[in-house]
């Protein structure tokens, strides 16, 4: 392993943690601050970040030349991430404990994988598979009873919300391939949220004006969870895709749910029972089977291989 490499896992780790301390802050706030209004401010101060990082400071501009089709993507994207997938998710967490959150959270690869075959054209491996139910059947040991009705409802908001992630994670690729990859994936995410971002703006707006947001320590996780989580993870998770391999960002990224936990049981003195942690192993074994990219099932799903490159999208995290 290279120095470059090793410094680029410490610093995708470390940048994790504070993704998964953000998680923490969330829940902190949300005892205070309704979750649509947290959901909408903290989308409107990602969109000021990141417009201005991208126009500003890069100073890229939008092609004038991108047709329709893209136009297309882009805005699914922004609707089924930002409008969809931040409020739904947002919700879940006032409803359920952290951990378990980021726990649900994480199988957004295995719906990844499985819209794939449907959308890109991809058929999976049989370790794919294999590492799909070992993740899925973890699911049994987790909750090894049924969820209290209000758990239950996050985990429902929790699962629309990593499906419509999971979508525009294969809309993304569709599009890398479309544009040939030569599109910036800075304007990518900025018109994305731009665009998914002021449909959750409007819609906080009308459902919750004025927004009730009382103390200094609710502003600064607003301003923790818009500027850090929305717009400079984006950037940075992109940046390390450069240098990582496809399942080294995996893993790591999988990894949140180990920091969320650490953190909920220090911070929000949350119980971290033996069935959660056997379930959280089978989904980390699930998905290190992933990663095995032989022995394709062509010959169920009659499907060609999608001539798209073996890295994780920016949007789906």
């Amino acid at each position: 392993m290279t120095k470059e490499r090793a410094f680029t896992i410490l610093q995708t780790t470390a940048g994790l943690i504070f993704l998964s301390l953000g998680t923490i802050l969330t829940k902190i706030a949300l005892s205070e601050v309704a979750p649509l209004t947290f959901t909408w401010v903290s989308i409107a101060i990602g969109m000021t970040t990141l417009s201005f990082y991208t126009f500003v400071i890069r100073k890229e501009r939008i092609p004038k030349e991108m047709s329709k089709q893209i136009w297309l993507y882009i805005i699914a994207i922004g609707f089924f991430n930002f409008a969809v997938g931040r409020i739904t998710m947002t919700i879940s967490l006032s409803l359920m404990p952290a951990t378990t959150n980021t726990y649900i959270t994480n199988f957004i690869g295995f719906i990844t994988m499985a819209m794939s075959i449907f959308i890109l054209k991809e058929s999976p491996t049989v370790f794919q598979v294999l590492g799909a139910l070992v993740a899925f059947s973890g699911l049994r040991v987790f909750f090894n009873v049924l969820p209290p009705p209000k758990e239950l409802m996050g985990v429902v908001l929790t699962v629309i919300g990593i499906t419509g992630v999971a979508f525009t994670n294969n809309i993304a690729r569709k599009l890398a391939i479309v544009t040939k990859y030569e599109l910036s994936n800075n304007i990518v995410s900025t018109l994305a949220i731009l665009i998914g971002g002021s449909i959750a703006v409007i819609v906080g707006i009308f459902l919750g004006w004025p927004p009730h947001i009382e103390g200094w320590t609710n502003w600064a996780v607003l301003l923790y969870a818009g500027v850090y989580q929305t717009a400079f993870f984006l950037t940075f998770w992109n940046s390390i895709l450069r240098i990582l391999r496809s399942y080294e960002a995996s893993v790591l990224g999988a990894s949140t749910v180990i920091w969320t936990a650490l953190l909920a049981v220090l911070i929000l003195g949350e119980v971290l029972t033996m069935n959660k942690i056997i379930g959280i192993c089978l989904m980390f074994l699930g998905l290190a089977l992933v990663q095995i990219r032989r022995g394709r099932f062509r010959w169920l799903f009659r499907t060609k291989k999608a001539e798209v490159a073996d890295v994780k999208p920016e949007t789906g995290v």
